[in-house]
C-alpha cells in the first residue's frame, strides 16, 4: 500500500526538505504542494526512528527537486521511494502536519 496517497493525498509529492535527526529518531520530510506553485504545506515525521538505511540513485543536479514516488509500509518498517533514492527505516509513529504559508 502506497502510504503517499494517505498522508498526502492532494498534494504533488516534491520535496522540500527531507531530514534524519539521530538524536531525537526522528525523519522529517517536508512536502510542496505542487510544482507549479512550491508552496511548503505539509510536513510528515516519523518518531523513533531506527537502522535508516539509504541508497542513492544517482547524483542530483543542482536545482533539482526531489519527487516522493512512494512511501510503502514493509515487514520491519517503511520504504520511501524518490526519483534520487530510496530510504528503509524503521519507525514507531508517523504524524502530518499542516504547515502555515
Amino acid at each position: 500500500m502506497n502510504l503517499l496517497e494517505e498522508y498526502i493525498p492532494d498534494y504533488s509529492g516534491h520535496i522540500a526538505k527531507l531530514k534524519y535527526i539521530v538524536e531525537k529518531e526522528t525523519l522529517e520530510i517536508v512536502f510542496f504542494d505542487r510544482p507549479e506553485e512550491f508552496n511548503i504545506v505539509l510536513k510528515l515525521v516519523f518518531y523513533g526512528v531506527k537502522e535508516l538505511r539509504e541508497a542513492e540513485f544517482e547524483r542530483p543536479e543542482d536545482n533539482c527537486i526531489e519527487l516522493a514516488i512512494g512511501l510503502d509500509s514493509v515487514v520491519g518498517g517503511y520504504c520511501l521511494h524518490t526519483d534520487q533514492r530510496e530510504i528503509h527505516f524503521q519507525a514507531n509513529r508517523v504524524e502530518s502536519f499542516s504547515v502555515d504559508r
